[in-house]
Protein backbone atom coordinates (compact mmCIF):
# COMPACT_ATOMS: atom_id res chain seq x y z
CA UNK A 1 0.00 0.00 0.00
CA UNK A 2 0.80 3.54 -0.43
CA UNK A 3 1.42 6.06 2.31
CA UNK A 4 -1.53 8.65 2.69
CA UNK A 5 -1.44 12.01 0.63
CA UNK A 6 -1.74 14.71 3.61
CA UNK A 7 -2.08 17.63 0.79
CA UNK A 8 -5.90 16.29 0.26
CA UNK A 9 -7.53 18.97 2.00
CA UNK A 10 -10.87 17.54 2.40
CA UNK A 11 -12.72 14.86 4.20
CA UNK A 12 -16.18 13.38 5.32
CA UNK A 13 -18.25 14.57 8.06
CA UNK A 14 -19.59 11.10 10.54
CA UNK A 15 -23.06 10.91 9.48
CA UNK A 16 -25.56 8.66 10.84
CA UNK A 17 -24.74 4.75 10.71
CA UNK A 18 -26.80 2.17 8.74
CA UNK A 19 -26.60 -1.71 8.74
CA UNK A 20 -26.47 -4.15 4.75
CA UNK A 21 -26.10 -8.81 3.02
CA UNK A 22 -24.37 -9.90 -0.09
CA UNK A 23 -20.67 -11.00 -1.62
CA UNK A 24 -20.06 -13.29 0.57
CA UNK A 25 -16.16 -14.41 0.54
CA UNK A 26 -14.77 -17.76 2.15
CA UNK A 27 -12.73 -15.37 4.65
CA UNK A 28 -12.91 -16.94 7.91
CA UNK A 29 -14.06 -14.88 10.64
CA UNK A 30 -11.45 -14.25 13.39
CA UNK A 31 -13.00 -14.46 16.91
CA UNK A 32 -13.59 -11.63 18.81
CA UNK A 33 -11.67 -11.91 22.59
CA UNK A 34 -14.84 -12.09 24.81
CA UNK A 35 -14.87 -11.00 28.35
CA UNK A 36 -14.90 -13.28 31.20
CA UNK A 37 -14.87 -11.38 34.36
CA UNK A 38 -13.52 -7.99 35.78
CA UNK A 39 -11.88 -7.09 38.90
CA UNK A 40 -12.06 -3.93 41.05
CA UNK A 41 -9.13 -2.79 42.94
CA UNK A 42 -8.73 -1.68 45.37
CA UNK A 43 -11.44 -3.82 46.82
CA UNK A 44 -11.57 -1.84 50.30
CA UNK A 45 -10.68 1.74 51.26
CA UNK A 46 -10.87 3.92 53.64
CA UNK A 47 -10.57 7.97 52.48
CA UNK A 48 -11.63 11.60 53.98
CA UNK A 49 -14.39 13.76 53.14
CA UNK A 50 -13.29 15.73 50.26
CA UNK A 51 -10.42 13.41 49.02
CA UNK A 52 -10.31 11.38 46.17
CA UNK A 53 -9.78 7.50 45.51
CA UNK A 54 -9.39 6.17 42.12
CA UNK A 55 -10.60 2.10 41.12
CA UNK A 56 -9.89 0.49 38.07
CA UNK A 57 -11.40 -2.35 36.60
CA UNK A 58 -9.60 -5.06 34.98
CA UNK A 59 -10.89 -7.22 32.26
CA UNK A 60 -10.16 -10.94 31.53
CA UNK A 61 -10.53 -11.96 27.97
CA UNK A 62 -11.20 -15.67 26.51
CA UNK A 63 -7.76 -15.26 25.21
CA UNK A 64 -6.24 -15.18 28.76
CA UNK A 65 -5.25 -11.07 28.08
CA UNK A 66 -5.92 -8.68 30.71
CA UNK A 67 -6.73 -4.88 30.04
CA UNK A 68 -7.84 -1.92 32.23
CA UNK A 69 -11.64 -0.87 31.22
CA UNK A 70 -12.48 2.75 30.23
CA UNK A 71 -16.08 4.18 30.24
CA UNK A 72 -18.74 2.20 28.71
CA UNK A 73 -19.24 3.85 25.05
CA UNK A 74 -22.56 4.33 23.40
CA UNK A 75 -21.52 5.59 20.04
CA UNK A 76 -18.63 7.23 17.89
CA UNK A 77 -17.30 9.23 15.51
CA UNK A 78 -14.32 9.62 13.16
CA UNK A 79 -12.58 13.13 11.92
CA UNK A 80 -9.48 14.21 10.48
CA UNK A 81 -6.93 12.45 11.99
CA UNK A 82 -8.63 11.89 15.48
CA UNK A 83 -11.56 9.80 16.63
CA UNK A 84 -14.46 10.77 19.34
CA UNK A 85 -16.81 8.68 21.64
CA UNK A 86 -19.38 9.34 22.79
CA UNK A 87 -19.90 7.56 26.09
CA UNK A 88 -23.34 6.10 27.72
CA UNK A 89 -23.08 9.07 30.42
CA UNK A 90 -23.20 11.16 27.56
CA UNK A 91 -20.18 12.64 28.23
CA UNK A 92 -17.40 13.09 24.92
CA UNK A 93 -13.49 11.65 24.72
CA UNK A 94 -11.33 12.20 21.66
CA UNK A 95 -8.21 10.82 20.99
CA UNK A 96 -5.58 11.39 17.87
CA UNK A 97 -4.26 14.69 16.34
CA UNK A 98 -5.17 17.90 18.28
CA UNK A 99 -3.37 20.64 16.59
CA UNK A 100 -6.63 22.89 16.07
CA UNK A 101 -8.10 21.95 19.58
CA UNK A 102 -10.23 18.90 17.73
CA UNK A 103 -9.98 16.79 20.81
CA UNK A 104 -11.78 20.02 22.63
CA UNK A 105 -9.77 19.32 26.17
CA UNK A 106 -8.44 22.91 26.39
CA UNK A 107 -5.32 22.15 24.55
CA UNK A 108 -3.86 21.43 21.56
CA UNK A 109 -1.26 18.33 22.21
CA UNK A 110 -2.46 15.45 20.90
CA UNK A 111 -3.21 12.38 22.55
CA UNK A 112 -3.08 8.10 21.97
CA UNK A 113 -5.61 8.34 25.06
CA UNK A 114 -9.09 9.56 25.33
CA UNK A 115 -9.44 12.71 26.66
CA UNK A 116 -12.92 14.32 28.15
CA UNK A 117 -14.44 17.07 26.32
CA UNK A 118 -14.54 19.88 28.79
CA UNK A 119 -18.80 20.63 29.78
CA UNK A 120 -19.76 18.30 27.68
CA UNK A 121 -21.70 16.03 29.82
CA UNK A 122 -25.85 15.67 28.65
CA UNK A 123 -24.66 14.55 24.63
CA UNK A 124 -26.78 12.55 22.69
CA UNK A 125 -24.69 12.16 19.92
CA UNK A 126 -21.04 13.20 18.21
CA UNK A 127 -20.19 14.27 14.47
CA UNK A 128 -16.74 14.51 13.48
CA UNK A 129 -15.04 16.19 10.41
CA UNK A 130 -12.23 19.07 10.32
CA UNK A 131 -14.00 20.22 13.29
CA UNK A 132 -16.43 18.38 16.13
CA UNK A 133 -20.02 18.91 17.46
CA UNK A 134 -21.97 17.53 19.68
CA UNK A 135 -25.95 17.16 20.17
CA UNK A 136 -27.33 17.68 23.63
CA UNK A 137 -30.23 16.53 24.90
CA UNK A 138 -31.61 19.84 24.91
CA UNK A 139 -31.68 20.25 21.38
CA UNK A 140 -28.91 22.74 21.30
CA UNK A 141 -25.41 21.87 19.59
CA UNK A 142 -21.67 22.73 21.13
CA UNK A 143 -18.82 22.63 18.58
CA UNK A 144 -14.98 22.97 18.85
CA UNK A 145 -12.01 22.60 17.21
CA UNK A 146 -10.71 24.40 13.51
CA UNK A 147 -13.11 27.54 12.92
CA UNK A 148 -11.38 29.41 9.71
CA UNK A 149 -14.83 29.13 7.93
CA UNK A 150 -16.97 30.00 11.05
CA UNK A 151 -17.65 26.13 11.26
CA UNK A 152 -17.96 26.50 15.44
CA UNK A 153 -21.49 28.75 14.63
CA UNK A 154 -21.42 30.99 17.48
CA UNK A 155 -21.25 34.51 15.32
CA UNK A 156 -17.39 34.52 15.53
CA UNK A 157 -14.68 33.56 12.36
CA UNK A 158 -11.36 32.70 14.01
CA UNK A 159 -8.25 30.34 14.38
CA UNK A 160 -9.82 27.62 16.41
CA UNK A 161 -10.98 26.84 19.49
CA UNK A 162 -9.96 23.91 22.17
CA UNK A 163 -13.25 24.16 24.22
CA UNK A 164 -16.47 23.47 22.83
CA UNK A 165 -18.93 26.75 22.21
CA UNK A 166 -22.29 26.90 21.94
CA UNK A 167 -23.76 27.13 18.16
CA UNK A 168 -25.90 30.52 18.11
CA UNK A 169 -29.94 29.65 17.71
CA UNK A 170 -30.03 26.22 17.26
CA UNK A 171 -32.33 24.71 20.48
CA UNK A 172 -34.27 21.93 18.79
CA UNK A 173 -31.66 20.05 16.75
CA UNK A 174 -32.46 16.10 16.21
CA UNK A 175 -29.40 15.39 14.21
CA UNK A 176 -26.22 16.63 13.19
CA UNK A 177 -23.54 16.65 10.68
CA UNK A 178 -19.40 17.74 10.45
CA UNK A 179 -17.76 18.00 6.76
CA UNK A 180 -14.89 19.93 5.85
CA UNK A 181 -15.26 23.62 7.03
CA UNK A 182 -19.41 23.54 7.25
CA UNK A 183 -21.44 21.75 9.61
CA UNK A 184 -25.62 21.22 9.50
CA UNK A 185 -28.35 20.14 11.84
CA UNK A 186 -31.83 18.63 11.31
CA UNK A 187 -34.31 20.59 13.32
CA UNK A 188 -37.31 19.03 15.30
CA UNK A 189 -39.41 20.88 12.55
CA UNK A 190 -37.88 18.73 10.03
CA UNK A 191 -36.10 22.16 8.48
CA UNK A 192 -32.16 22.18 8.17
CA UNK A 193 -29.77 25.09 9.02
CA UNK A 194 -26.31 25.20 7.85
CA UNK A 195 -22.99 27.40 8.96
CA UNK A 196 -19.49 27.66 8.06
CA UNK A 197 -17.92 28.09 5.08
CA UNK A 198 -20.12 28.30 2.14
CA UNK A 199 -17.64 28.88 -1.47
CA UNK A 200 -19.67 26.21 -3.31
CA UNK A 201 -23.08 27.08 -2.34
CA UNK A 202 -23.12 24.44 0.51
CA UNK A 203 -24.96 26.38 3.19
CA UNK A 204 -27.49 25.95 0.85
CA UNK A 205 -29.16 29.44 1.74
CA UNK A 206 -29.61 30.80 -1.78
CA UNK A 207 -25.71 32.07 -1.25
CA UNK A 208 -21.84 31.42 -1.66
CA UNK A 209 -21.09 33.79 1.43
CA UNK A 210 -19.44 32.19 4.65
CA UNK A 211 -21.70 32.22 7.74
CA UNK A 212 -20.38 31.91 11.34
CA UNK A 213 -24.03 31.68 12.37
CA UNK A 214 -26.77 29.16 10.90
CA UNK A 215 -29.09 30.35 8.04
CA UNK A 216 -31.78 28.08 6.64
CA UNK A 217 -31.43 25.71 3.87
CA UNK A 218 -33.89 27.06 0.85
CA UNK A 219 -37.04 24.93 0.75
CA UNK A 220 -36.15 21.91 3.25
CA UNK A 221 -39.29 21.56 5.46
CA UNK A 222 -39.41 17.28 5.51
CA UNK A 223 -35.53 16.40 6.74
CA UNK A 224 -34.98 13.53 8.62
CA UNK A 225 -31.48 13.33 7.89
CA UNK A 226 -28.24 15.39 6.43
CA UNK A 227 -24.65 14.49 5.73
CA UNK A 228 -22.18 17.23 4.93
CA UNK A 229 -19.05 16.17 2.71
CA UNK A 230 -16.03 18.72 1.55
CA UNK A 231 -18.32 21.45 -0.31
CA UNK A 232 -21.42 19.52 -0.31
CA UNK A 233 -24.35 18.38 0.92
CA UNK A 234 -27.52 16.21 1.22
CA UNK A 235 -30.54 15.54 3.35
CA UNK A 236 -33.20 12.91 3.51
CA UNK A 237 -36.71 14.12 3.29
CA UNK A 238 -39.18 12.12 5.02
CA UNK A 239 -40.66 11.20 1.57
CA UNK A 240 -37.76 9.16 0.80
CA UNK A 241 -36.15 11.44 -1.83
CA UNK A 242 -33.00 12.68 -1.72
CA UNK A 243 -31.83 16.62 -2.10
CA UNK A 244 -28.43 17.87 -2.85
CA UNK A 245 -26.65 21.20 -2.55
CA UNK A 246 -23.36 22.81 -3.14
CA UNK A 247 -20.21 22.06 -5.44
CA UNK A 248 -21.50 19.29 -8.36
CA UNK A 249 -18.36 19.64 -10.42
CA UNK A 250 -18.30 15.76 -10.89
CA UNK A 251 -22.40 14.87 -10.82
CA UNK A 252 -21.89 15.03 -6.75
CA UNK A 253 -25.63 17.05 -6.86
CA UNK A 254 -26.97 13.67 -8.68
CA UNK A 255 -29.56 15.88 -10.41
CA UNK A 256 -28.17 14.36 -14.40
CA UNK A 257 -25.95 17.93 -14.26
CA UNK A 258 -22.38 19.35 -13.33
CA UNK A 259 -23.59 22.98 -12.22
CA UNK A 260 -23.13 24.21 -9.04
CA UNK A 261 -26.41 24.73 -6.61
CA UNK A 262 -26.68 27.43 -3.67
CA UNK A 263 -29.87 25.77 -3.00
CA UNK A 264 -31.07 22.06 -2.43
CA UNK A 265 -31.94 20.25 -5.91
CA UNK A 266 -33.54 16.68 -6.03
CA UNK A 267 -31.16 13.97 -6.75
CA UNK A 268 -32.98 11.86 -9.67
CA UNK A 269 -34.19 8.53 -9.26
CA UNK A 270 -34.26 8.60 -5.51
CA UNK A 271 -37.72 7.96 -3.72
CA UNK A 272 -37.24 5.33 -0.78
CA UNK A 273 -33.99 6.70 0.87
CA UNK A 274 -33.56 5.78 4.73
CA UNK A 275 -30.30 7.35 5.16
CA UNK A 276 -27.46 9.46 3.62
CA UNK A 277 -23.53 9.43 3.26
CA UNK A 278 -21.31 11.42 2.19
CA UNK A 279 -17.80 11.99 1.02
CA UNK A 280 -15.67 14.10 -1.26
CA UNK A 281 -17.72 14.87 -3.88
CA UNK A 282 -20.03 11.82 -3.66
CA UNK A 283 -22.39 10.75 -1.89
CA UNK A 284 -24.64 7.12 -1.61
CA UNK A 285 -28.17 6.43 0.10
CA UNK A 286 -29.31 3.56 1.47
CA UNK A 287 -32.63 2.35 0.04
CA UNK A 288 -35.42 0.94 1.88
CA UNK A 289 -34.75 -2.02 -0.40
CA UNK A 290 -31.30 -2.34 1.41
CA UNK A 291 -29.31 -1.60 -2.09
CA UNK A 292 -27.40 1.18 -2.12
CA UNK A 293 -27.05 3.73 -4.89
CA UNK A 294 -24.18 6.58 -5.18
CA UNK A 295 -23.28 9.22 -7.61
CA UNK A 296 -20.63 11.89 -8.08
CA UNK A 297 -16.77 11.50 -8.27
CA UNK A 298 -15.40 7.81 -8.91
CA UNK A 299 -11.71 8.15 -8.84
CA UNK A 300 -10.99 5.35 -6.26
CA UNK A 301 -13.96 3.27 -7.17
CA UNK A 302 -16.18 5.00 -4.79
CA UNK A 303 -19.69 4.55 -6.82
CA UNK A 304 -19.09 0.88 -6.08
CA UNK A 305 -20.41 -0.50 -9.51
CA UNK A 306 -17.17 -1.92 -10.95
CA UNK A 307 -15.37 1.20 -12.52
CA UNK A 308 -13.06 3.59 -11.66
CA UNK A 309 -12.49 7.37 -12.95
CA UNK A 310 -15.96 7.15 -14.59
CA UNK A 311 -17.93 9.88 -12.61
CA UNK A 312 -21.67 9.89 -12.28
CA UNK A 313 -24.10 12.64 -12.49
CA UNK A 314 -27.22 10.51 -11.22
CA UNK A 315 -27.48 7.39 -8.91
CA UNK A 316 -25.74 4.07 -10.00
CA UNK A 317 -26.11 0.39 -7.59
CA UNK A 318 -23.73 -0.60 -5.78
CA UNK A 319 -22.64 -3.84 -7.34
CA UNK A 320 -24.11 -6.81 -5.34
CA UNK A 321 -25.34 -4.74 -2.24
CA UNK A 322 -28.89 -5.63 -1.79
CA UNK A 323 -29.98 -6.34 2.36
CA UNK A 324 -27.56 -2.95 4.15
CA UNK A 325 -29.24 -1.76 7.03
CA UNK A 326 -26.54 0.63 7.86
CA UNK A 327 -24.04 2.63 5.64
CA UNK A 328 -21.29 5.49 6.54
CA UNK A 329 -18.98 7.61 4.32
CA UNK A 330 -14.63 8.19 4.91
CA UNK A 331 -12.93 10.73 2.67
CA UNK A 332 -12.80 8.45 -0.72
CA UNK A 333 -14.21 5.21 0.83
CA UNK A 334 -17.51 3.67 1.97
CA UNK A 335 -18.94 1.12 4.31
CA UNK A 336 -22.28 -0.98 5.15
CA UNK A 337 -23.36 -3.71 7.64
CA UNK A 338 -25.27 -6.38 6.33
CA UNK A 339 -28.32 -7.92 7.31
CA UNK A 340 -25.91 -10.92 7.93
CA UNK A 341 -23.64 -8.78 9.89
CA UNK A 342 -20.75 -8.99 7.71
CA UNK A 343 -19.60 -5.31 6.81
CA UNK A 344 -18.81 -4.85 3.46
CA UNK A 345 -16.30 -1.22 2.42
CA UNK A 346 -15.63 -0.20 -1.26
CA UNK A 347 -13.16 2.80 -2.66
CA UNK A 348 -9.58 4.37 -1.40
CA UNK A 349 -7.62 1.69 0.64
CA UNK A 350 -4.31 3.99 0.32
CA UNK A 351 -3.85 3.71 4.41
CA UNK A 352 -6.54 0.54 4.89
CA UNK A 353 -9.66 1.62 5.56
CA UNK A 354 -11.44 -1.09 3.68
CA UNK A 355 -10.15 -3.39 5.90
CA UNK A 356 -9.01 -5.53 3.11
CA UNK A 357 -5.30 -6.56 2.54
CA UNK A 358 -5.93 -7.89 -0.77
CA UNK A 359 -7.21 -4.53 -2.44
CA UNK A 360 -3.76 -2.77 -2.80
CA UNK A 361 -5.08 0.75 -3.91
CA UNK A 362 -8.24 1.22 -3.78
CA UNK A 363 -11.05 -1.33 -4.60
CA UNK A 364 -14.53 -0.49 -7.20
CA UNK A 365 -16.78 -3.18 -5.75
CA UNK A 366 -17.55 -4.09 -1.63
CA UNK A 367 -14.88 -6.00 -0.28
CA UNK A 368 -15.82 -7.98 3.19
CA UNK A 369 -13.79 -6.81 6.54
CA UNK A 370 -12.76 -9.99 7.09
CA UNK A 371 -12.82 -9.91 10.93
CA UNK A 372 -15.62 -7.75 11.80
CA UNK A 373 -19.10 -9.59 12.31
CA UNK A 374 -22.39 -8.15 13.57
CA UNK A 375 -21.36 -4.45 14.91
CA UNK A 376 -24.08 -2.45 16.27
CA UNK A 377 -22.48 0.66 15.28
CA UNK A 378 -20.27 1.45 11.96
CA UNK A 379 -18.73 4.75 11.41
CA UNK A 380 -15.89 5.92 8.53
CA UNK A 381 -13.77 8.98 9.14
CA UNK A 382 -11.13 10.64 7.16
CA UNK A 383 -8.66 7.66 6.59
CA UNK A 384 -10.28 5.25 9.57
CA UNK A 385 -13.31 2.92 10.27
CA UNK A 386 -14.70 1.89 13.15
CA UNK A 387 -17.18 -0.70 14.78
CA UNK A 388 -18.76 -0.80 17.83
CA UNK A 389 -19.76 -4.30 19.32
CA UNK A 390 -23.21 -4.88 21.53
CA UNK A 391 -20.25 -5.95 24.37
CA UNK A 392 -18.84 -2.66 24.67
CA UNK A 393 -15.33 -3.69 22.37
CA UNK A 394 -14.37 -0.64 19.64
CA UNK A 395 -12.31 -2.07 17.06
CA UNK A 396 -10.59 0.77 14.33
CA UNK A 397 -8.63 0.10 11.11
CA UNK A 398 -6.83 2.32 8.97
CA UNK A 399 -4.55 5.55 9.09
CA UNK A 400 -3.12 5.56 12.87
CA UNK A 401 -0.15 7.97 11.87
CA UNK A 402 -1.33 9.58 15.14
CA UNK A 403 -3.01 7.31 17.04
CA UNK A 404 -6.40 7.44 16.05
CA UNK A 405 -7.07 3.78 16.22
CA UNK A 406 -6.72 3.89 19.85
CA UNK A 407 -4.63 1.23 20.47
CA UNK A 408 -2.11 3.76 22.02
CA UNK A 409 0.50 2.76 18.92
CA UNK A 410 0.90 4.80 15.56
CA UNK A 411 1.99 3.40 11.63
CA UNK A 412 0.76 4.51 8.27
CA UNK A 413 -1.54 2.02 7.76
CA UNK A 414 -3.63 -0.65 9.31
CA UNK A 415 -6.11 -2.86 6.95
CA UNK A 416 -5.91 -5.22 10.22
CA UNK A 417 -9.21 -4.09 12.96
CA UNK A 418 -7.57 -3.78 16.20
CA UNK A 419 -9.22 -3.18 19.63
CA UNK A 420 -9.12 0.43 21.16
CA UNK A 421 -7.65 -0.08 24.38
CA UNK A 422 -9.82 0.46 27.43
CA UNK A 423 -13.10 -1.44 25.71
CA UNK A 424 -15.37 -2.62 26.21
CA UNK A 425 -15.80 -0.24 29.22
CA UNK A 426 -17.87 0.00 32.83
CA UNK A 427 -20.45 2.10 34.27
CA UNK A 428 -18.92 2.88 37.66
CA UNK A 429 -21.97 3.56 39.73
CA UNK A 430 -21.67 4.57 44.12
CA UNK A 431 -24.74 2.49 45.94
CA UNK A 432 -24.83 5.77 48.23
CA UNK A 433 -23.45 8.90 46.21
CA UNK A 434 -24.47 11.13 49.48
CA UNK A 435 -21.18 9.65 51.04
CA UNK A 436 -19.37 9.67 47.77
CA UNK A 437 -19.62 10.14 43.78
CA UNK A 438 -17.67 8.76 41.10
CA UNK A 439 -17.29 9.52 37.71
CA UNK A 440 -16.37 7.72 34.39
CA UNK A 441 -13.13 7.19 34.94
CA UNK A 442 -13.29 5.43 38.32
CA UNK A 443 -12.55 8.08 40.50
CA UNK A 444 -14.35 8.89 43.54
CA UNK A 445 -14.93 11.32 45.81
CA UNK A 446 -15.76 11.44 49.62
CA UNK A 447 -18.69 13.52 50.44
CA UNK A 448 -20.02 12.18 53.99
CA UNK A 449 -18.86 10.00 56.29
CA UNK A 450 -20.08 6.02 56.25
CA UNK A 451 -20.05 3.22 53.50
CA UNK A 452 -20.85 3.01 50.35
CA UNK A 453 -20.52 0.39 47.79
CA UNK A 454 -18.58 0.86 44.45
CA UNK A 455 -19.65 -1.38 41.33
CA UNK A 456 -18.05 -1.10 38.19
CA UNK A 457 -20.84 -3.03 35.51
CA UNK A 458 -19.91 -3.67 31.85
CA UNK A 459 -22.72 -3.43 28.69
CA UNK A 460 -23.14 -7.41 29.37
CA UNK A 461 -23.95 -6.84 33.03
CA UNK A 462 -20.52 -8.65 33.62
CA UNK A 463 -19.34 -6.85 37.37
CA UNK A 464 -17.79 -6.98 40.22
CA UNK A 465 -17.53 -4.22 43.55
CA UNK A 466 -15.39 -2.46 46.18
CA UNK A 467 -16.68 -0.90 49.90
CA UNK A 468 -15.48 2.70 50.13
CA UNK A 469 -15.64 4.14 53.36
CA UNK A 470 -15.20 7.86 54.11
CA UNK A 471 -14.62 8.62 57.38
Amino acid sequence: MRHSNRTTRTLHASVATVLCAALATTAVIAATPKLQIIDVTPNAKTISVGQKQSFTATGTFSDGSKQALGPDIANMATGEYYTCALLTSRGVECWGANSSGQLGNGTTSGSFIPRPVKGITTAVAVAAGNNACALLVTGAVKCWGPNEYGQLGHGIRSTYSTTPLSVAWIGTATAISVGYGSVCAVLSSGSVQCWGGNYRGQLGNGSNADSSLPVNVTGISTATAVAVGNDQSCAVLSSGSVQCWGNNNWGQLGNGTTTDSNTPVTVLGIGSATAIATGVQSSCALLASGAVQCWGWNAYGELGNGSDNTNSSVPVSVTGISTAVAITAGLFHYCVVLRSGFVMCWGNNIAGQLGSVTQNYFSTIPVRVGSINSPTKLVAGYQQTCALFSGGMMRCWGEDDVGQLGDHRTRYENPWPVTVIGTPGVVWNSSNSTKATINDRGIATGRAAGNTTITATTAGFINDNAVLTVK
